[in-house]
């Protein structure tokens, strides 16, 4: 769970989804992709991907 609130203040404090993949994300936060992908989609229901892809729709 680190990995995943490491994950969340990177996108909600950083902003990090402007400029940055999921997989550059992890690697940034020092977290395995595939882990944090798995973790993501059982939390939320989107995967990594999706996650980053849903935060710049809604505040690009």
């Amino acid at each position: 769970m680190e990995d995943y609130a490491a994950f969340e203040r990177a996108m909600n404090r950083d902003k990090v989804y402007l400029d940055l993949c999921f997989e550059e994300i992890c690697e940034a936060i020092g977290a395995d992709a595939e882990s944090l992908d798995r973790l993501i989609l059982s939390e939320i229901g989107l995967d990594g991907r999706e996650t980053v892809d849903f935060y710049r729709s809604k505040f690009c």
